[in-house]
């Protein structure tokens, strides 16, 4: 899966270790050891600027992913690491891009690691005793003293399909942070935030909002197009986010970089084909290739178990199964990409998240809890507090306003712990890049007025719930306009979420969102809040899926801290007609793991 692994362990635990880090393809391997200390990288052999290693002999470093502004900074390799181990802080937060960073000094037995500004890059570390850290869990198991279950992460798992805050499922090892700084001395361990935006509300006219937006938009996508190989590939669909990235990205790569842009995609998010033929007229429009991957219950059954594992069993599985069909690309293109993801501008905190009358905990609840609480307490036996993370975020930020306590939350746990975790399968299978890791832009982003997100129909809560409180406007005013302005061409090829085009006012937006959903219902077909691939390939009885999930729950039940008559009821239910393949995704992406990484 390509990553990075260290800390306090001798050749042989390396040398173990680093192996299990290996991905699909071809990986390049770089180790360092120190006396007691050690530091190892594998990347993919594919993508050469995807990774840094340095070494002097008594000091050493990697950077596994990429800082797009090394030459802005005027720094070259030797020099990134040597101002990293003199003032990690300072330095940290002049970096851009998407990365981990890993230094060791000799001269003082000290180890460092540095986070980008959204944690893009998972890494785990032993909170206390010997220090170990490493890209995959997984490959930390082996070298810890009787590792216990941390069973405030099986309900956070439950409850929201992902992690949140520091929590693993393992008592003993953590996650750092987004923006974080981890020095480690003597065994010591001091984490120190390095960055954070300024959340004030931006106070100007829309206009200079959403021009400013696209211009550090399109730096962002400069110099990310600097670090890529003169071929790359972009998942693309009908929707805003990848149509307008891959026109940044074109519009933005220098000479020599980003020759041949290659566009893939898959029928799925809803399942209608809508989303191949409007993606076709986008990669005719942009004079790329598109190719269209399978991505059904037959590919997937292939996949199952390896998505669980490459994301250490903390990310739901139907979650991920939209990145499966990575491993079917046939061709071995040098980096991977996705779309920059619309929810920095109002598709994931929506206007409906940021109503003061709500506290933060329960702020917290509505934009990441998908079950109820009554719902994960009669899955377990054990006496948990479903809310408890939340209460321990909420408590964390140093933010004094509603607003910036929301966001600062959202910044510091939702792309790290979940928006791009399954990013994950994308590294496993070739070299990745993440546009919107820039702090420029992320800046911005966190000016957004509440106005711009997306909202919800007037008094809708009452009669249907949902994550925007009721029922949705379909997308935000922001993702349109930023569209608008980084390709008017592409404006013109309609959205598939609202089968309307992206230059057609607001409104037309709101009104054809709606009309999709009530028409695809009324002719049965897979649509929003509905019925997605999943649910289907479960509650087929000749899929391979079904069977897996069918084992996996069973299994569940037998495990002490499960429920087994509520988790037999999710699944019963689901055969009869109910849409339960998320908790079923929860339940099974737990049992496999703990059974084939703990048990």
């Amino acid at each position: 899966m390509s990553g990075i692994c260290g800390g306090e362990m001798d050749s042989g635990e390396l040398a173990d270790t680093v192996s299990q880090l290996d991905g699909w393809n071809a990986e390049t391997r770089w180790e360092y050891e120190f006396d007691d200390d050690a530091l190892a990288t594998t990347s993919p052999s594919i993508d050469s600027n995807g990774y840094t290693t340095w070494s002097d002999g008594r000091h050493a470093g990697v950077v596994y992913g990429t800082v797009t502004n090394l030459d802005e900074l005027g720094y070259d390799e030797r020099a990134l690491f040597t101002a990293v181990l003199s003032d990690p802080v300072t330095v940290a937060a002049e970096l851009e891009g998407e990365f981990l960073i890993a230094c060791y000094d000799g001269s003082g037995d000290r180890h460092v690691v540095v986070t980008d500004k959204l944690g893009a890059r998972t890494c785990f570390y032993t909170a206390d005793g010997r220090f170990l850290y490493s890209t995959s869990m997984n490959s930390l198991v082996p070298l810890l003293e009787d590792p216990t279950v941390d069973m405030q992460a099986v309900n956070d798992m439950l409850l929201m399909g992902h992690m949140w805050g520091e929590r693993t499922l393992l008592g003993k090892v953590r996650a750092m942070r987004a923006a974080t700084v981890l020095e480690v001395a003597d065994g010591e361990r001091s984490a120190t935030r390095y960055w954070k935006p300024d959340y004030e509300a931006h106070g100007g006219d829309s206009d200079g909002y959403f021009d400013e937006l696209a211009d550090r938009y399109e730096q962002a996508a400069r110099r990310v197009a600097g670090t890529l190989p003169e071929e790359a590939g972009i998942w693309l669909s009908g929707g805003l986010d990848s149509r307008t990235t891959a026109a940044a990205l074109l519009q933005n790569a220098p000479p020599g970089h980003l020759d041949r842009l290659l566009a893939y995609g898959y029928d799925a998010n809803p399942p209608t084909e809508d989303n191949p033929k409007i993606a076709s007229q986008i990669a005719r429009e942009l004079g790329i290739e598109y190719s269209q991957i399978p991505l059904t219950a037959e590919t997937f059954a292939e996949d199952i178990e390896r998505v669980i594992d490459v994301t250490d069993g903390m990310l739901q599985w139907n979650t991920t199964a939209n990145l499966s069909p990575s491993y079917h690309i046939e061709r071995d293109v040098p980096v991977l990409m996705e779309g920059v993801q619309g929810e920095l501008i109002g598709d994931h905190l929506l206007r409906y998240h940021f109503d003061e009358s709500r506290s933060i905990v329960e702020t917290q609840f509505a934009s990441e809890a998908s079950a109820s609480k009554e719902q994960v307490n009669k899955l377990l036996t054990e006496d948990v507090d479903p809310m408890r993370t939340f209460k321990e975020e909420a408590e964390k930020s140093p933010e004094t306003t509603h607003r910036g306590k929301v966001l600062d939350i959202h910044y510091q746990n939702y792309y790290a712990r979940a928006g791009l975790e399954s990013n994950r399968l994308m590294r496993d299978r070739t070299g990745s890049r993440s546009m919107q890791v820039d702090g420029g832009y992320l800046e911005w982003c966190a000016k957004m007025p509440r106005y711009y997100r997306k909202g919800s129909f007037p008094l809708s809560h009452h009669v249907f719930k949902s994550d925007a409180g009721g029922v949705p406007y379909g997308t935000s005013i922001a993702k349109l306009e930023l569209c608008r302005r980084v390709s008017p061409s592409l404006s013109e090829i309609r959205y598939e979420r609202t089968k309307t085009k992206p230059a057609r006012p607001y409104r037309f937006h709101v009104a054809g969102f709606v009309g999709n959903v009530v028409l695809s219902r009324l002719q049965s077909k897979a649509t929003y809040a509905g019925g997605q691939l999943q649910d289907f390939w479960i509650r087929d009885t000749d899929t391979f899926v079904h069977e897996w999930v069918s084992q996996y729950v069973g299994d569940a039940t037998d495990r002490s801290f499960f429920d087994a008559d509520a988790v037999e009821s999710v699944f019963e239910r689901h055969m009869n007609g109910s849409n339960n393949a998320s908790m079923l995704a929860r339940i099974t992406t737990l049992e496999y793991w703990l059974q084939n990484h703990l048990d």
